[in-house]
């Protein structure tokens, strides 16, 4: 039996390609390809068992009692301050409303974590030092909506061509 073996930067590459491909008709910017292949490529090499620092989300489920429940206390909503926080949030929601789009769409609605999405992107933009990371995150909030769909786009397109393994 073989093995295969994928290191961070062939998995990166993976993801990148892929959605070039996907967003090649939009004026979208390298480093913003850069930064969602990073997500996707991030939860591919990732274990559920890694407790290194946040234990990835398993559902959309999970992202709303991490994320958004935590956001509530006896007095009212405090909301998440941390734009490290945020960032992750809207970065959980990304990948389960966009690559996993039509597995979630059996149980949640989508549209409500669209939403989440782009206001946890938001926020983290406007609570982040870093002018760069500001713009790269204020991008990423404002086409989430395109984001979404070219990550699911790009699912649909691996689970249909699923038997065909290309090898460099």
């Amino acid at each position: 039996m073989s093995e295969f073996i994928v290191n961070a930067a062939q998995m990166f590459n993976f993801f990148f390609q892929n959605l070039r491909c996907e967003v090649i008709t939009r004026e979208i910017y390298d480093r913003e390809i850069t930064y969602v292949a990073g997500i996707l490529g991030r939860h591919a090499l990732m274990s559920r068992s890694n407790q290194s620092w946040v234990m990835p989300a398993d559902s959309l489920s999970d992202v709303f009692d991490n994320f958004v429940l935590t956001e509530f206390s006896e007095t009212g909503a405090v909301g998440l301050q941390d734009p490290e926080i945020l960032e992750l949030a809207g970065s959980q929601v990304l990948l389960f409303v966009g690559f996993f789009r039509d597995q979630m769409s059996r149980r949640h609605n989508l549209a409500y974590y669209d939403g989440l999405g782009v206001t946890f992107f938001g926020r983290a933009s406007e609570r982040t030092k870093e002018s760069e990371k500001s713009v790269l995150l204020r991008r990423v909030a404002g086409n989430f909506p395109m984001w979404t769909i070219a990550c699911c786009n790009m699912s649909r397109r691996f689970r249909e061509g699923r038997y065909v393994l290309k090898m460099d």
